[in-house]
């Protein structure tokens, strides 16, 4: 009787459960300091998050928790011409130009578990890679991050009128503040936070057309 050779079963990557997460399994999580940055020069958008939570620190990816709208809402956007997930966060910068850092690099279980001095002094370094790498806009994914970098209140959400100068001073960074993706984020839905990655991209195409007739003219 010829032999049988049973299938292999490929385990499916799960999320994972943030709020099972012993001390032991947490100093096992890969890039546990956080995640790579994805940066690149004269990008349209340059995403800032506050800090990497567990699943985004376990699977070595931006936005990785299960109930984040982030990945969802760009999706939808008008930045991006495909549905994208956070295992495409590596490939935003070369496919759209777009980019991934954080305001901290300490991963949390929570955003409320860094300190406002720890938040703070992430300031100097997240100026400078605006200032470097030039992006059209910095876009704040979260409010209370945003006021903790501008030391100042937000008064309402969307573009801002403050902006960070480059350094080969040929133009300036501009800061564009929506909500949190998280979903534990009540007071905004899915389709709420939707609008203002719409707007987002409404405002990053009106530049990258300014920038353009500028270029032009110059020619």
């Amino acid at each position: 009787m010829p032999s049988i050779r049973k299938k292999k079963t490929v385990k499916q990557e799960e999320p994972v459960d943030e709020d099972r997460l012993s001390p032991a399994t947490l100093s096992r999580i890969p890039n546990y300091d956080g995640v790579p940055d994805i940066l690149d020069y004269d990008l349209r958008v340059m995403f800032v998050g506050i800090n990497p939570g567990l699943t985004s620190a376990a699977q070595g990816h931006h936005f990785a928790g299960p109930t984040n709208h982030f990945w969802p809402c760009l999706s939808e956007s008008g930045l991006v011409s495909r549905k994208v997930t956070f295992r495409d966060d590596m490939n935003l910068a070369k496919d759209y130009r777009l980019g991934m850092t954080n305001l901290t690099q300490r991963t949390s279980r929570k955003a409320s578990d860094l300190t406002v001095a720890e938040q703070r002094a992430g300031i100097p370094t997240l100026t400078a890679k605006l200032r470097q790498y030039r992006p059209r806009i910095a876009c704040f994914v979260g409010k209370g991050m945003y006021e903790i970098f501008a030391r100042d209140k937000c008064q309402k959400l969307g573009l801002q009128a403050r902006r960070i100068p480059w350094d080969n001073q040929q133009g300036a960074t501009r800061l564009f503040v929506m909500p949190s993706t998280s979903g534990i984020v009540s007071a905004y839905q899915k389709e709420d936070k939707l609008k203002f990655f719409q707007e987002l991209a409404r405002l990053s195409d009106e530049l990258e057309e300014e920038f353009s007739k500028k270029k032009e003219d110059k020619e």
